[in-house]
């Protein structure tokens, strides 16, 4: 994997991006080199290009089209991949018109070009997917991973693999020093221990070996001298929470140890990312409320309409270093739906939820009004959501690390939000912290972007709304 700005991308995902916008970029370009009559248009025809190429991958992306969960489920991904160019399609013609209106010397390309190479584009795509990435063997491109520990953390590893195939690695093998109880399969464990005085970088060379992952609590019967020999040789040596870091989005908080936090690259709250992350969320929030004010307006009616109460309801929620604050949402549920005073989770087909209030709450405009919490200060547009001061001192007791989740601005949409269900237990909001300290921990303006991005994909398939 690639590390970009601290957060981690496969490198395959990005070979597959880069041949898929060269494919889009070629295809438009060519058709429209057609018209292009002299140099000047034939440079123009460059920047439309690629403007349309990169509009492309931008929804992609946003679609979760390089996800790799979506790699086997093939008539979700061609769904996608038409959509993708189904919603960039009218943006372009748009564009189109308002640069041939205002700009004539632009000469923007005609439709009559860029269509027939739109759909070229969406031909090649979709071949690369189902034609090309077949052909490939994945399997000589995942980095080979010997394992050293057989006990609870490799067994977490062996889940991990067994649970999905498309992980960008394939482990090897298990090696077990000391007296580590067994947990893993016993087939991996009965090759599990290396003869007396068989060198372990032998072994590493004859198994190809490109990572070995440190994955055993106790650490007393290390080969220290063998691990530095693999070392010096080019092999990568890797600590367990790293690596589950870098192949899960995750942080494991069973194998969570406060050492890992002091000594691990991550955790900086200096002023100046906390000012440009400010200035993002102006602007992103100014045109975010400026695009839905119609759908804010609809709303506010239909929920009138409905019946009575408040169009809005406010409830305190926790935010930036355990601060109390009133979040705004557009009211979902009936008046008074806590009767008995006792906050709850929202339940699978909840009672208290109202017509109006499914509708808005599976596509999530419930949540719009919180814009106006990031132009007061309270929230950032990206972050961890804020919960209820009652969960967040229930959870603290139960879940360790969880209040460490308070370090940063919550948000209206997060790296928990975007990997992981709505959570309505004490089982989910541990997961979701999972995914909340790696954001916690690596997070940069680039991976806000692409947190932003990929709401858009929740919007439209929004697996587990309550």
């Amino acid at each position: 994997m690639l590390r970009i700005f601290r957060h981690y991308i496969p490198l395959p995902t990005i070979v597959l991006s880069a041949v898929e916008v060269a494919f889009v970029f070629f295809t438009f370009y060519v058709f429209h080199l057609r018209s292009a009559r002299h140099a000047a248009s034939q440079h123009q025809n460059l920047y439309y290009s690629l403007g349309f190429a990169f509009s492309i991958f931008m929804m992609m992306v946003a679609l979760g089209l390089y996800n790799r969960a979506i790699f086997g489920k093939h008539r979700e991904m061609l769904i996608r991949i038409v959509l993708s160019f189904c919603f960039v399609l009218p943006i372009f013609i748009v564009a189109m018109g308002v640069i041939g209106h205002y700009i004539p010397w632009a000469l923007p390309p005609s439709p009559e070009t860029y269509l027939p190479g739109m759909l070229l584009g969406l031909i090649s795509v979709t071949g690369t997917r189902f034609l090309i990435l077949p052909m490939i063997d994945v399997g000589a491109l995942k980095k080979r991973v010997l394992v050293i520990g057989v006990g609870e953390l490799a067994r977490r590893i062996e889940r991990l693999v067994a649970d999905n195939a498309n992980r960008g690695f394939l482990v090897v093998d298990y090696i077990r020093f000391g007296s580590e109880a067994p947990c893993i399969a016993p087939r991996f464990f009965d090759e599990g221990r290396l003869p007396e005085g068989y060198p372990l970088a032998q072994f590493a060379d004859e198994k190809l070996v490109d990572e070995i992952v440190i994955a055993t609590r106790d650490r007393r019967g290390l080969p220290i001298d063998d691990l530095l020999d693999c070392k010096l040789k080019g092999i990568t040596i890797t600590e367990y929470l790293t690596f589950w870091e870098r192949e899960t989005g995750q942080i494991d908080l069973e194998a969570l140890q406060p050492s890992w936090l002091f000594f691990s690259d991550g955790f900086r709250m200096n002023w100046f990312p906390n000012l440009i992350k400010r200035l993002f969320d102006i602007v992103v929030s100014l045109v975010f409320l400026s695009l839905t004010m119609p759908v804010m307006a609809m709303t506010a009616l239909a929920i009138r309409l409905e019946g009575p109460g408040p169009i809005f309801y406010v409830q305190e929620r926790v935010g930036l270093n355990g601060r109390r604050f009133p979040l705004m949402k557009f009211r979902s549920m009936s008046v008074n739906a806590e009767t008995d005073g006792v906050p709850r989770w929202a339940a699978a087909n909840d009672q208290r939820i109202t017509r109006i209030g499914a509708l808005i709450r599976k596509t999530r405009i419930d949540e719009i009004p919180q814009v106006i919490n990031v132009l007061r200060g309270h929230m950032s547009f990206i972050g961890p959501r804020p919960e209820r001061p009652f969960f967040v001192e229930t959870l603290a007791k139960e879940i360790p690390y969880y209040n460490e989740r308070h370090r940063v601005k919550p948000g209206i949409s997060g790296w928990a939000q975007i990997n992981y269900p709505y959570g309505a237990s004490v089982e989910d909001a541990r997961q979701k912290l999972t995914y909340d300290l790696y954001y916690v921990k690596n997070r940069s303006l680039f991976l806000d972007f692409v947190i932003l991005l990929q709401t858009a994909r929740v919007i439209l398939w929004p697996e587990g709304v309550r």
